[in-house]
């Protein structure tokens, strides 16, 4: 026998059997093994990333010897190879590593199957069923074992691992490609980016550069194109101008323009882009299925707009409702479809509950809906009527994956009022509307001065222009009076102070008044004034809980007046020392902890578990051993377990985009020079506007007065207005053969 060769930088392959494995981490992969390798006095520690390992398993390790200051000499492997059994022998004893398999069961196993034993495992475990002695639940345990340890997925996580990727993709990469996913991770990996969840184009790319290829590649370059798209999608964009698209995909992958446009041709030519029309009659690319969704909402809109509806009579209204308030009343009884916007104090429930009444009063079913829970909640005790989120008036079947009403099955007909329209993007919109038909009436409600909705469209504003053209058979009536009661209102009349381009005008001190400006000199003042505030001065002063009824609003993430920093420094003073769980994120992603306590919200659809993107729960109890924790989401007990959690973010401070829909009793808002890129008149609106009861904005001066001054809402660049105005029969753009306006790429 001789001894482990010494430390050296040179490649070294070496072949042995797993006689203990020391540690492993399954979130990281991170492994320690101590191998026999024949020849070898003595066992060699092996150090690297590898996927579930297993005591007994014969490998081969490729790497580079190396010196531990404590531990001393190791192989710091790189790539690890599970050897499969050659022969009957080996089989059995393979199988005898496996739980519920003795020596006994092993040989009868390997005398029903022989050399097809682990291929019969790997690919009809039920057959082990024939086998005298082996129950279902044995059975699972088995293929459980073969799955982690030997089969397909094991080997998939050890290809990634090599990759240096997240061992935890492999699965959803198998659940897509089955027998050709290492086939295509290796041969065709920016098809990940399309067809995987969780796998995005940076992922892919990485991949793709591992693996040696090329930068000019036409694959990559498509695959950027496609990617460019998405993020323009995520800005709230459905399409972006060609030249635009062409310079930012280009600076991003770091290639020449020339072959991002002949990559473009190609991808019109397939069909994974469009070039269409924008509202304006620029030429613009379109990712088809925001195509889709935008024809379909328009059609959907037009049809109910221009059907034949009963002219309903009207009922007696109560005095003291404006000239505007009547006319949007009249509008739902001579119209399919009303817009109904303004502002607050301006009377839009009043108006709500006067067009349910005559519906009523003409034996009409009623269907109202909001985008988030908790706009439901606002528009159900305003209107005084059960109003539902549209994911659950729709009906999500988990098993389908859709909505069960839709076009093959419509809602049930009735008059269908949908609030907080600005929050509405395509995909939403298009699902609503598409399950309704001509029969229906429809009442559209919105404050068309907040924020456009997060994900791609501007729903509310495209419909409002399309509506104004002359001749539109769409009703719209935008209310402007703030009524008396709502003049006692610091908070209503600092925002429509706001939306004249005034100053703001804050309550006297001392008092308990509504709205508070309070300067901050730095970031980090800002920072300390807003945990304060927050935990000792507001609860005090009003008797709120500071955990659970202040909520502060950040333009931005990052930074020390951002969410993160704000919800780590809130998270210590109102949950530090009780029970908590930690979730380690992928690649670029910060560690999740939530305690006992906490205030969360979910960030993005999960329509299996029934929460969707802003919903704002509590933790009620967390299980490390199990990295899970239960949250209570509008009375609902919700379970979320590993990586499941990453949906969840703490909530004390949340982004302006994110509290649309929701109202608060208490607000405070940052606004810094840090935050310049956002700042903008409808960002802070709509954060003041969240304000119940108190509103306290904490910033510099000159970037709130830039703020207020700045009206140039960031330009969405979308086709629904000239598709529904096309559908309603007035064309805004005469749209050309081939590509419009003949652009070329």
């Amino acid at each position: 026998m001789v001894a482990a060769p010494d430390a050296s930088s040179e490649p070294t392959t070496l072949s042995g059997t797993v006689e203990r494995v020391v540690y492993h981490d399954e979130r990281t992969r991170y492994t320690v093994l101590r191998v026999h390798v024949p020849g070898v006095s003595e066992l060699v520690t092996a150090v690297g990333r590898a996927s579930a390992p297993e005591v007994g398993a014969q490998l081969t390790l490729h790497g580079t010897w190396d010196v531990h200051p404590s531990h001393g000499r190791q192989l710091r492997f790189d790539r690890i190879e599970v050897e499969l059994p050659t022969t009957l022998a080996g089989i059995e004893r393979r199988l005898m590593r496996y739980p519920g398999i003795k020596d006994v069961m092993a040989a009868r196993i390997v005398a029903r199957f022989g050399m097809d034993t682990l291929d019969v495992i790997d690919k009809t475990p039920r057959r082990l069923l024939e086998i005298e002695g082996i129950g279902p639940r044995t059975l699972e345990k088995i293929a459980e074992h073969h799955q982690t340890h030997v089969g397909p997925i094991a080997q998939l996580e050890a290809q990634l691992v090599e990759l240096d990727l997240p061992a935890y993709l492999g699965r959803a990469i198998h659940e897509r490609f089955g027998g050709d996913a290492i086939a295509v991770v290796r041969a065709k990996p920016y098809r990940l980016a399309r067809e995987v969840r969780g796998i995005g184009f940076s992922t892919a790319d990485r991949m793709a550069r591992t693996l040696g290829l090329a930068m000019d590649s036409a694959e990559r370059i498509e695959a950027g194109l496609l990617h460019t798209m998405e993020l323009a999608a995520q800005d709230g964009n459905c399409a972006l101008p060609i030249e635009v698209l062409v310079r930012k995909a280009a600076a991003a992958l770091g290639v020449a323009e020339d072959a991002v446009r002949t990559a473009g041709e190609q991808l019109v030519s397939a069909g994974d882009l469009v070039l269409e029309y924008g509202n304006d009659g620029t030429p613009l690319c379109f990712a088809p299925e925001l195509v889709a969704a935008e024809r379909a909402l328009a059609e959907s809109i037009a049809a109910i707009a221009t059907a034949s509806h009963r002219r309903w009579s009207l009922v007696e209204l109560p005095s003291g409702l404006s000239a505007g308030q009547i006319a949007a009343v009249r509008a739902v009884a001579d119209h399919g479809v009303v817009v109904l916007t303004g502002g607050p104090g301006t009377g839009k429930s009043t108006v709500v509950r006067e067009m349910l009444k005559l519906a009523r009063a003409h034996d009409e079913p009623l269907l109202l809906c909001a985008p988030t829970g908790r706009a439901a909640k606002r528009l159900e005790q305003a209107a005084g009527h059960e109003a539902r989120t549209i994911h659950r008036l729709l009906e999500f079947q988990p098993e389908t994956g859709r909505f069960l009403y839709g076009p093959m099955q419509p809602l049930p007909a009735g008059l269908v009022v949908v609030d907080e329209a600005s929050m509405l993007d395509v995909a939403l919109g298009s699902a609503l509307f598409g399950a309704l038909t001509p029969a229906h009436r429809l009442v559209i409600v919105g404050d068309g001065d907040q924020l456009p909705s997060v994900g791609p469209g501007n729903v509310l504003s495209d419909i409002v222009s399309a509506a104004e053209r002359p001749g539109s058979p769409l009703g719209h009536v935008r209310l402007s009076e703030v009524f008396r009661q709502a003049h006692g209102s610091s908070i209503v009349e600092n925002a429509h102070r706001m939306l004249h381009g005034e100053s703001l005008r804050a309550d006297e001190p001392g008092a308990q008044g509504e709205f508070f400006v309070v300067h901050a000199r730095s970031p980090e003042h800002a920072h300390e004034l807003c945990v304060r505030l927050a935990v000792e001065r507001i609860p005090e002063a009003y008797g709120l809980d500071g955990a659970h009824d202040v909520q502060l609003l950040c333009p931005m993430h990052k930074g020390r007046a951002g969410t993160e920093a704000l919800n780590d420094a809130l998270q210590a003073r109102h949950t530090g020392g009780q029970p908590e769980v930690s979730i380690e994120g992928g690649r670029g992603q910060r560690l999740r902890r939530f305690c006992v306590g906490d205030r969360v919200m979910q960030t993005k659809n999960d329509y299996t578990k029934g929460v969707f993107n802003g919903d704002i729960g509590r933790v009620l109890s967390v299980d490390p051993s199990t990295s899970s924790l239960v949250v209570d989401v509008d009375g609902s007990r919700v379970t979320y377990t590993g990586h499941e959690a990453l949906a969840l973010s703490l909530a004390y401070a949340v982004s302006i985009h994110k509290s649309q829909g929701s109202e608060f009793p208490a607000v405070i808002v940052t606004l810094l020079p840090e935050h310049h890129v956002m700042l903008r008149r409808n960002l802070l609106y709509t954060a003041i506007t969240r304000a119940r009861r108190l509103c306290v904005v904490v910033g510099d001066p000159r970037s709130i007065e830039q703020a207020i001054a700045r009206t140039d809402g960031a330009r969405r660049h979308t086709g629904l207005g000239r598709r529904l105005s096309e559908a309603l029969g007035s064309v805004v753009v005469e749209a050309g053969a081939g590509v419009p306006g003949g652009e070329p790429w």
